[in-house]
């Protein structure tokens, strides 16, 4: 396995071939539409509770929803796996080189029950 150790689950807005790419690089992910939790009006909240408990950290392009609910479990005591926050990336390499880079450099320790934001700069 490579990356520092932390789990995946890409939200729905997320491009759904994004999980199987970094699968086949060897990183632990899987997609919203993998674990059959597409399109079906699930709400983030139960998202967020459906990766914690398989111990993976949602990717989300959805920062209006997940900003407040990282806070709204850490006021109610509730912990999760992480939050990884980016703004929309359209370019499918550009996205998985980012996600790379982010799932190479924090480890499961610094990503847990936290919200992180995935770089804005362009990898290299």
């Amino acid at each position: 396995m490579v990356g520092s150790g932390v789990r995946l689950f890409t939200d729905e807005m997320i491009h759904p071939g994004l999980a199987a790419a970094l699968r086949r690089l060897g990183y632990d992910a899987q997609s919203c539409p993998e674990a059959g939790r597409s399109n079906q009006g699930i709400s983030d909240d139960d998202q967020l509770a459906y990766a914690s408990t398989d111990g993976r950290a949602p990717l989300t392009f959805n920062i209006d929803d997940f900003m407040p609910l990282d806070s709204r479990w850490k006021a109610a005591g509730r912990i999760h796996s992480g939050i990884i926050l980016a703004t929309q990336i359209e370019d499918f390499g550009e996205l998985l080189r980012r996600v790379r880079v982010h799932l190479d450099i924090y480890p499961p320790a610094i990503q847990h029950d936290t919200a992180l934001w995935l770089s804005t700069t362009p990898a290299e």
